[in-house]
């Protein structure tokens, strides 16, 4: 009789290492966590991460750390093999990045990997090459002290995630998020940073406030806010920006615990809600906080990344970073100085757009104060002599045009339009009523010019008098290098200056001059956002442009303000809903009024 086969087996080891290397890492940005993590526990002062090809072709980080002794530098590289702790009540007291024993395991079990490292104390070091996991090759070797370690053709022997990478500026940039975030939390640590052979950055050690003007731009550093408190759970210190650099995502949004990075919603909403009713709808505050806690209340081991933590004492945890932040904030420099940014130009065209229910709202019997719509340059244009201005405060000013003497003066009529909450657009139609909510609507209208402009180049710029000098981060300035063509295609006349300084030499006809660097950094928000909903490039310009340059939820606008907007919105091919799929407008029946009256 024949024995029967098991279902159930024992995974060969090298299987299972290659699973378990799945779980630490990723992609390339997690190698250069992983490393740079034990560079820093080893007591570096100085660290060099080199790049190729967005990390895929080597990752190399070099430290001037401790070092590490020949048997030490083979037991490295086995699984679950550590110096930071032998016991589980050491867990409860880490201190260190690294702890696991995983790191170099893992990496070494999907990569091509190269360490040479030399003790401080001895000019001769141990050199081991490994690929897939075994040992290929052990020497000795000279250099300086500290650790050097080279990562070649990441995920070589499983081509099954190779494939599932993302392109190379893509895998750049996470790996240039990662390093920032190092970057910040330790200040007095030298960082160099190079990518296929340039060199991205070179930073020495400095005060924090330095090191965050040297990462994020010196206008941010202008515009942050210190925080400092102190109580018998926790120290909480760091910078929170003023309101002239609110963003339009949590891309900036920089927290350390114990020198640790992490995402915790909890911390966030502490920090939000620390801001109160002060805070804009819809934007999101910039900042650098550090949190030091004592380890044995919290727990970093519920993660394999350790990008989360758990708290002991979570509700009360909040209450104090709330606190905290709400002492930072009381102050008059959370306050943003009053911007406009966009502005309509004058330009005489007659025109009249048949829509039944744009005839409607104006009444087909009733002659109207009456805007025109410029199809080619998309100006909003005006029939009359008032001079139509969204209030201060806001974004737009809307400036009364020429008017030709040879046309009538149109008479001023019956108000057809209504604006309610500073939000939506109200009109009786001949069925009910009809609501229209302006910022979808002027998304439309942006968005259709902006689309129209990519494929007829037909855009006009207006030339600074002044050119604006922007200070970006490394890494929005890697992503305004890839949107530039499509910005230059709509007006913008952008020049790179430098790794990461550019100069607007120019700017869509139409656009409000002296508020540049506002517009462009929300502009660039808006596309972070997009990047895994919209795959194409020039759809997702298109996209951020609109919603980052419309008119936004709280602008007050004029009646004449108001028919301009509903004629141009009317001219768009698709005026019925925003590009992102939200409706521009809703129309309530009479006889759904009826009902809810009990009329029927």
């Amino acid at each position: 009789m024949e024995e029967q086969q098991l279902k159930i087996r024992i995974l060969p080891e090298n299987l299972i290492n290659k699973i378990a290397a799945g779980e630490v890492i990723d992609r390339p940005s997690s190698v250069v966590k992983e490393l740079v993590e034990n560079s820093i526990d080893a007591g570096a002062d100085k660290i060099t991460v080199i790049v190729r090809d967005g990390g895929k072709g080597l990752i190399q980080v070099i430290d001037n750390g401790a070092g590490m002794e020949e048997k030490d530098a083979i037991m490295s590289i086995q699984r679950h093999a550590t110096s930071k702790i032998s016991t589980y009540e050491d867990m409860e007291q880490i201190v260190t990045l690294g702890f696991r024993g995983e790191a170099l395991a893992s990496i070494a079990a999907v990569a091509r990997l190269e360490m040479k490292t030399v003790t401080r104390d001895n000019i001769e070091g141990t050199q081991i090459n490994i690929e897939g996991g075994t040992v290929v090759k052990m020497d000795k070797t000279g250099g300086n002290p500290g650790t050097s370690i080279a990562v070649k053709n990441l995920f070589y022997n499983t081509p099954a995630r190779r494939k599932f990478l993302r392109a190379t500026s893509t895998e750049y940039r996470h790996i240039m998020s990662t390093v920032n975030r190092f970057v910040l939390a330790y200040p007095h640590i030298a960082f160099d940073f190079f990518h296929d052979e340039n060199q991205v950055f070179s930073y020495k050690p400095a005060e924090l406030l330095q090191r965050i003007g040297d990462v994020l731009g010196e206008r941010i550093r202008e515009n942050l806010i210190f925080v400092d408190d102190t109580n018998a759970l926790l120290k909480c210190y760091g910078y929170i920006g003023n309101f002239d650099i609110l963003r339009k995502s949590r891309n900036d949004q920089y927290l350390f615990v114990n020198k640790r990075y992490i995402v915790d919603r909890t911390i966030n909403a502490a920090i939000t809600s620390g801001l109160g009713e002060i805070l804009p709808a819809r934007s999101f505050p910039l900042y650098i906080l550090f949190l030091d806690i004592n380890p044995d209340r919290i727990d970093v081991n519920v993660h394999p990344t350790k990008n989360e933590i758990k708290f002991a004492d979570q509700q009360m945890l909040f209450s104090l970073i709330r606190g905290a932040v709400k002492r930072a904030v009381k102050t008059d420099e959370i306050v943003p100085e009053m911007q406009e940014k966009f502005k309509f130009t004058k330009k005489p065209f007659i025109k009249r757009f048949p829509s039944t229910l744009i005839d409607e709202i104006y009444g087909s019997e009733t002659q109207q104060t009456r805007f025109d719509f410029d199809r080619d340059s998309g100006n909003l244009n005006f029939g009359n002599n008032e001079q139509p201005t969204v209030q201060s405060g806001s974004h737009f000013r809307i400036e009364q045009p020429q008017q030709a003497d040879s046309e009538p003066q149109p008479r001023q009529e019956t108000k057809m339009l209504w604006q309610f909450h500073n939000k939506y657009l109200l009109s009786q139609i001949k069925s009910g009523l009809v609501v229209i909510d302006q910022h979808a609507a002027h998304e439309r209208i942006i968005y259709e010019r902006v689309k129209k402009n990519f494929v007829n180049r037909e855009s006009s710029s207006q030339q600074l008098l002044f050119p604006q000098t922007i200070d970006l981060s490394i890494e929005d300035y890697d992503y305004l290098m890839e949107i530039l063509p499509f910005l230059e295609k709509i007006g913008f006349i952008i020049k790179g200056f430098g790794t990461r300084t550019i100069v607007v030499e120019g700017v869509p006809a139409g656009l409000r001059t002296g508020h540049e660097n506002k517009l462009l950094l929300d502009i660039l928000d808006e596309y972070k956002l997009k990047l895994g909903a919209e795959v194409d490039i020039q759809e997702r310009v298109a996209k951020s442009v609109a919603c980052r340059s419309a008119i936004m939820t709280g602008d007050p606008l004029t009646d004449t303000a108001m028919s301009a907007l509903v004629d141009q919105l009317f001219a768009c091919e698709t005026p019925y809903f925003c590009p992102h799929g939200r409706p521009t407008m809703i129309t309530l029946s009479l006889e759904e009024l009826d009902k809810r009256f009990e009329r029927l």
